[in-house]
């Protein structure tokens, strides 16, 4: 008996064959499209113990929100730290927690608020780096994503891939590496000025 296959199920088995493993994930782009980066961070911040902090962040420097909104759009909600857990959930948390902690020190001004929100923010490369993404375009094709080349979602979509496959090394990146793709982070998910900020007053943390 001949066996039907859909488009999907085939881009999604070339997909396998490219990158399989026991440190591979896939994800639907299908279950991305039900939210968006403004609905990405909402949720990663939501029930957590300082998620009133995080929003009044976010109302004193609107920037900061496009900041998380920028890095939410490039790892999306399923990017995994170490352990499994969200990498998005995890950077808005070091953000969070380390502006508070510089409130809390009389850090107040806006340099060093800005600085260290976008240090917590951005402190994960490590986790960035042992994940490489790939998927199967419209034409059958593998394609792989550049650290921070454009957006996931607007990658995929724009590729028409509708599975993304995400090969997770169990090897420690070399430090050059990290240190490449957290300077891109950073260009990318600030502007020059705070990205100044950063730079002046929170270099360290």
């Amino acid at each position: 008996m001949t066996q039907i296959v859909s488009l999907n199920a085939a881009r999604s088995r070339q997909a396998r064959a490219a990158q399989g493993g026991a440190g591979t994930a896939y994800w639907p782009l299908q279950a991305l499209e039900s939210g968006g980066p403004e609905q990405w961070i909402h949720d990663a911040l939501a029930g957590q113990p300082y998620e009133g902090f995080g929003l009044s962040c976010w109302a004193q420097q609107p920037n900061l929100k496009q900041a998380t909104l920028r890095l939410a759009s490039f790892i999306t909600p399923c990017w995994p730290c170490e352990d499994g857990s969200s990498l998005l959930v995890r950077a808005i948390g070091e953000a969070v927690k380390r502006s508070e902690v510089a409130v809390g020190n009389g850090e107040t001004f806006t340099g060093r608020f800005v600085g260290v929100y976008l240090y917590g923010l951005t402190m994960h490369a490590k986790d960035v780096a042992r994940v490489s993404i790939s998927g199967v375009d419209r034409f059958g094709m593998v394609q792989r994503w550049r650290h921070f080349s454009e957006p996931l979602q607007a990658w995929a979509l724009r590729l028409g891939i509708d599975t993304l496959v995400a090969e997770v090394s169990d090897a420690l990146p070399a430090e050059v590496a990290v240190v490449g793709i957290r300077t891109h982070m950073v260009v990318q998910v600030s502007d020059p000025i705070d990205t100044g900020y950063l730079m002046k007053h929170a270099a360290q943390g």
